[in-house]
């Protein structure tokens, strides 16, 4: 026997039974993003590698060591997308979306790749759920984007939860903070692991991010960037925390957040709940980016969900959609009602039906087994006389419906 095939090292399959969970909180997602009048982008899994290096950052980790990387047959060095906003920032580019409208909300879904350590919720495939607005210098902007998640949370009944947010300042405020990070780990550059010797040289707020033990020791008495920033990152960061109080929305100040992307500009914040350590969200301002990618200068901010965390953390309130199993005995019961099944088809019921030849008593073992509630019954008998054979599993109680008031029979069914 041939060696079993399995899924790529982190990589997964998401079945049936987890995906309907994924479907109903994409659906709630999506709801509430159009509410708020986004609009649905669909953009593709393969960019080319230099959008990552000139928007992402050259020496993140994502570009330093977490890209899928390769040559096409053209020899171009293309990438399988770690993230979606250097993408959408792209299209609305080359498509001149800023041309349409001032202010233009946009929102995707979809997988990412990253070569990651795989560890629970985190693997090298992972989805995300996004929101981008674009053209909106206002703290409002960032505030809506918190608001959204927020009705997330809400309807996801999800109640622990907390926000951290912190600023990273503007252009003139990072130049600033970053002489300061600097002079304030060049003394402790020893006691630095090797990333963060080179992320000092190279990018030094990139050590804010580090997860190793004896750099978060060292980092405990970092200097904040909120002593250096400049009176507007202060007005903006000030608006945005009432806005937030008013509403109603929990949020901590963590000095130390920067996100793992250069791109970002004043507001950054990450999502966590169920008092879990990792983020389940997390987005800011990145008002360069698309100055960066070669377009006009454009405000902008977003967020992205991480959809395996999400999906894997809570259960949402499913569609509790009724199920009618069908079989048909013979192939005239067969040709004939096939027609008249699916007149009956409407989007509050599932009608599963199964064509393959077998005597009654299988086709009922199997619908047993299937955990099947509700059976329609079609031979040649009830072919002339014009009528299906319906069986509650439940109680094995039976009863005729003639064909034509199948529909209205199964509404009322839906509705008992």
């Amino acid at each position: 026997m041939a060696d079993l095939l399995k899924s790529v090292r982190g990589m997964r399959d998401i079945l049936p039974d987890e995906t309907r969970v994924w479907q109903s909180t994409e659906r709630l997602i999506f709801e509430i993003l159009e509410e708020f009048g986004f609009e649905e982008i669909r953009i593709p899994i393969v960019e080319q590698f230099s959008l990552f290096q000139r928007s992402v950052g050259s020496f993140t980790d994502i570009v330093q060591k977490e890209m899928y990387v390769f040559k096409d047959k053209a020899d171009r060095i293309l990438a399988l997308r770690p993230e979606a906003t250097a993408g959408v920032v792209r299209a609305y580019l080359e498509h001149q979306l800023y041309m349409r409208k001032k202010i233009t909300r946009l929102y995707y879904s979809g997988p990412m790749f990253r070569y990651d350590r795989p560890q629970k919720g985190r693997y090298r495939q992972f989805y995300q759920v996004g929101a981008e607005i674009f053209g909106g210098e206002s703290p409002y902007f960032d505030a809506e984007l918190i608001i959204i998640l927020g009705n997330i949370l809400q309807r996801l009944d999800i109640k622990k939860y907390i926000f951290e947010i912190n600023s990273v300042g503007c252009d003139r405020c990072k130049v600033e903070y970053t002489g300061r990070l600097q002079q304030f780990l060049s003394p402790h550059k020893d006691g630095l692991c090797h990333d963060c010797k080179l992320r000092l040289q190279n990018n030094v707020l990139r050590v804010l991010d580090c997860k190793v033990a004896s750099c978060r020791r060292i980092l405990e008495d970092v200097p904040s960037i909120q002593k250096i920033l400049c009176s507007d990152c202060k007005k903006h960061q000030e608006i945005l925390y009432r806005t937030l109080e008013k509403i109603g929305i929990e949020f901590v100040e963590n000095k130390n957040l920067v996100r793992g992307l250069d791109y970002y500009t004043m507001t950054v914040f990450e999502l966590k709940i169920n008092n879990e350590e990792n983020a389940v969200a997390g987005g800011g301002r990145y008002d360069n980016l698309v100055a960066d990618l070669g377009g006009p200068k454009t405000f902008a901010a977003g967020f992205a969900i991480g959809m395996d965390r999400l999906c894997n953390s809570v259960i949402p309130k499913l569609e509790n959609k009724m199920s009618i199993f069908v079989f048909f005995l013979g192939q005239k019961a067969l040709q004939d009602g096939i027609t008249l099944v699916n007149q009956a088809r409407n989007n509050e019921i599932r009608i599963i039906a199964d064509y393959t030849e077998r005597s009654l008593k299988n086709h009922l073992k199997i619908a047993d087994k299937e955990g099947a509630e509700h059976v329609l019954i079609l031979g040649e008998d009830e072919l002339s006389q014009q009528v299906f054979l319906y069986k509650n599993m439940k109680d094995g109680s039976q009863r005729k419906i003639r064909f034509e008031h199948l529909s209205n029979f199964l509404k009322g069914l839906r509705n008992a």
